[in-house]
């Protein structure tokens, strides 16, 4: 079966299959990606996993090279601090409009994945943090309740967070998850408007953190 054809079940397994690998570091940035030898080792035909290796071409996670070589992104400074710049417009707007809704269930369910989340860098398992910080997001866009915002934000984070994921800096780590944790008890004492420039500034010392380089 060939193009549209290719049923988007074993496509999506193996784009899920590949993004995981990536992010997972099993295939760390600058990693060959090979159609054919992917399809040989993930014993499929080779056409969905050209339609894989494509939709994470959308998302950042694989670029291509001259001479039609392809391989996972390698990511420098410039490119995570832009990264940054766009996740944080947008995650910070949603969480303005989500941060006074949010439930004490939903707080709690927060706090709990901020915990997950800090274990999970502290244990440089890079997966289970990208799968536990989308379940903190995703508890923030549930709040907002706002289409255009759920679509704007679904956009960037599929072309942003996972590429952020490839671009490793253990020393920030502390950075992002303290904020997460303090904005997450700045809700639980009701001050949803501290909380949200707590996110806020989140974003701001790692974006100035990585311009500046003083680590």
């Amino acid at each position: 079966m060939m193009g549209s054809d290719v049923p988007a079940t074993r496509r999506a397994a193996i784009s899920r299959q590949l993004r995981d690998e990536i992010l997972a570091g099993e295939l760390p940035p600058g990693a060959p990606i090979k159609d054919a030898e992917l399809a040989e080792r993930l014993g499929v035909s080779i056409t969905p996993v050209r339609e894989a290796v494509t939709e994470l071409i959308t998302e950042g996670l694989i670029e291509t090279l001259p001479n039609k070589r392809r391989r996972v992104a390698v990511l420098n400074e410039v490119h995570a601090v832009q990264l940054l710049d766009v996740l944080g417009v947008v995650l910070v707007a949603v969480f303005e409009r989500s941060a006074a809704r949010l439930g004490q269930d939903d707080v709690e369910t927060m706090a709990a994945a901020a915990e997950r989340l800090e274990g999970a860098l502290e244990a440089r398992d890079m997966l289970a943090a990208h799968t536990t910080l989308l379940e903190l997001i995703e508890i923030i866009l549930d709040a907002a309740d706002h289409d255009e915002l759920r679509a704007v934000n679904e956009h960037v984070l599929a072309r942003s967070l996972g590429r952020l994921f490839l671009y490793q800096r253990e020393e920030l780590y502390y950075i992002w998850t303290d904020g997460w944790k303090e904005a997450v008890a700045l809700l639980r004492r009701q001050e949803p408007d501290t909380a949200v420039q707590r996110l806020r500034q989140v974003f701001w010392i790692l974006t100035e953190e990585l311009r500046t380089g003083d680590m």
